[in-house]
C-alpha cells in the first residue's frame, strides 16, 4: 500500500503534529500497474517504499552502489496446481550524498521500506604536529 498523500501527513496520522521543519522532504511517487513505490528525501536521509506483494525477506535483497538502490527478488508459488515463478529487479537513484554502509530494510505485508542516512559531517580537528 502507498500512501497518496505526502511523508508528512503520513507521519503526522501515525505520530501526530510534528513540527513542520523536521520532515520537510522532496517526495518522487509513482503508481503504474507493474510498480508503486515513493521516494522521500528528508534531512535525515532517503526513504524508499516499495509495493512487493508476496516477497519476504527470505526472497528479495536490497544493495546500494553509486547513489542507486537496487532490489532483486524472485519467488516461486502455485496457482491451480501449476508452479509459477515471480521475479522483481528494480533500481531507484537516490543520489549519491547517502551512506551505503548504513542501510536499512524491512519488508511488512508486502511492503519494503528501505532507508539510507546522509553521511555524516565531518567536524574539524585539530592535529598536533610531531
Amino acid at each position: 500500500m502507498i500512501y497518496n498523500s505526502n511523508f508528512n501527513d503520513m507521519l503526522e496520522h501515525v505520530f501526530g503534529k510534528q513540527p513542520n521543519n523536521y520532515y520537510t522532504s522532496s517526495t518522487t511517487t509513482r503508481t503504474t500497474d507493474d510498480e508503486n513505490y515513493e521516494i522521500n528525501h528528508t534531512k535525515d536521509g532517503a526513504y524508499l517504499f516499495f509495493e512487493a506483494p508476496g516477497f519476504n525477506k527470505s526472497n528479495i535483497k536490497v544493495e546500494m552502489e553509486n547513489g542507486i538502490i537496487h532490489i532483486e527478488g524472485k519467488r516461486v508459488y502455485k496457482l491451480n496446481g501449476e508452479e509459477k515463478t515471480k521475479s522483481v529487479s528494480k533500481q531507484f537513484k537516490i543520489g549519491d550524498t547517502y551512506n551505503p554502509t548504513s542501510i536499512e530494510a524491512t519488508i511488512e505485508d508486502g511492503l519494503l521500506t528501505v532507508f539510507v542516512p546522509n553521511y555524516k559531517k565531518q567536524e574539524k580537528k585539530r592535529i598536533s604536529i610531531l
